[in-house]
């Protein structure tokens, strides 16, 4: 049974509209227009792995998309899965259904999912995407849970140390200066700079402001982005990590498209395309134009072995000489997840200590500051009373 949306589309070049209008109300039919709302990454797993699963079990696509759409924890994008069900049902591919909703589908995973039609295994090509959305959401969670307990140290201890400095200092201030105490250095140093920091604060934070940012703009440069990723990788540790971290989306995605049937050349365009640090894309695309002239692949990883570490060369070549390119990436994904895994272990072990002892150093100095010269303003007190 048509809807009425589609019978009106029927209706219009029997009276005469344009064509323009026709597409303008189709595209509104299928990607329900501005209204459409971003698919969380958890979103799009589940409905991916559902749909797998579905087909699987002997259910064709449109019913499947339609048991999708019906889920109640899917209901703010049920316009979207509904529009992609009438697509396919009126007999296009799903790949082409997924078109118009690019901020959801990306290029690449479209393309995945159009071999995989093409070769009649698109249940399994499912499983890889939802297994590479799951492993970087895996290691984004990793990285974030690592590093929570660091991050709120840091701005916990900033912010009072930021309170006593601009509230709690200029008070003991006002009355050491009506008690007419003699201040020691440390507790006029930290006068100065709360006077600093209570006049020039605004600007402080304006600069901070200013400086993320000119920060986040250079970051949408491709010329900055790529200077900024190229020096970040060169950060002691740091650096290694976020190397690791890029190499392995490199991997991820080549090894799902090799898997999924694309060649060499065609998924090395593709993951160009998909790792986010700009210094190692430059080398994927290197790379992908020296296999287009010919070269080895493994030949062309190994003169790239500041990106490309000698494990993962040597990976790399085992599997292209055994012809077991996809099996030699997985080793690969294996190998740099647990790279990443203890890098992190390693900087948070570094980090907690430092920042607890740093932080503690630091308030302890401003307390120190703010009593010594009521100790001293005491110890005159008794004095005086000592003598009378």
């Amino acid at each position: 049974m048509k809807s009425s949306v589609a019978i009106r589309s029927a209706a219009l070049p029997q009276a005469g509209q344009g064509l323009g209008w026709l597409q303008t109300l189709q595209s509104i039919q299928i990607g329900g227009g501005k209204q459409r709302k971003k698919v969380k990454s958890r979103d799009l797993i589940f409905i991916l792995r559902n749909i797998a699963t579905l087909i699987e079990n002997g259910l064709s696509l449109p019913t499947a998309l339609q048991t999708i759409s019906r889920e109640k924890t899917l209901q703010q994008h049920h316009a979207m899965l509904s529009g992609i069900c009438r697509t396919v049902e009126n007999g296009n591919l799903f790949s082409e259904a997924l078109k118009p909703f690019g901020d959801t589908f990306s290029e690449l995973l479209v393309a995945q999912i159009r071999i995989g039609e093409r070769s009649g295994t698109l249940p399994a090509t499912l499983d890889r995407i939802v297994q590479q959305l799951e492993h970087a959401d895996n290691l984004k969670a990793t990285v974030i849970k690592k590093l929570a307990y660091p991050a709120l140290l840091c701005t916990a201890g900033t912010g009072s140390i930021t309170f006593m400095l601009l509230y709690v200092i200029p008070t003991f201030e006002k009355t050491y200066k009506d008690a007419g105490a003699k201040l020691p250095g440390i507790t006029q140093f930290l006068i100065d700079v709360s006077r600093f920091g209570t006049n020039y604060g605004w600007m402080i934070a304006l600069g901070l402001i200013a400086g993320g940012v000119a920060f986040f703009v250079a970051r949408r440069n491709e010329s900055s982005r790529l200077f900024i990723d190229l020096h970040a990788m060169r950060l002691p540790l740091v650096g290694e990590m976020l190397r690791n971290m890029a190499v392995l989306q490199f991997m991820e995605v080549l090894g799902n498209l090799i898997e999924a049937g694309f060649t060499v050349a065609d998924a090395l365009r593709s993951c160009a395309r998909a790792v986010s640090n700009h210094a190692v894309r430059a080398r994927v695309e290197a790379l992908q134009a020296a296999v287009i002239r010919g070269e080895r692949f493994s030949a062309h990883m190994e003169a790239n072995s500041d990106i490309f570490a000698p494990i993962v060369n040597q990976l790399i070549i085992i599997g292209e000489k055994t012809g077991t390119l996809p099996k030699a990436t997985q080793n690969v994904r294996a190998h740099l997840k647990r790279e990443i895994e203890r890098t992190l272990g390693i900087m948070v072990g570094a980090i907690e200590p430092i920042l607890t002892i740093t932080l503690a150093a630091a308030i302890g100095c401003i307390l120190l500051a703010i009593f010594l010269p009521m100790f001293d303003m005491i110890g005159a007190m008794g004095g005086e009373q000592n003598k009378h």
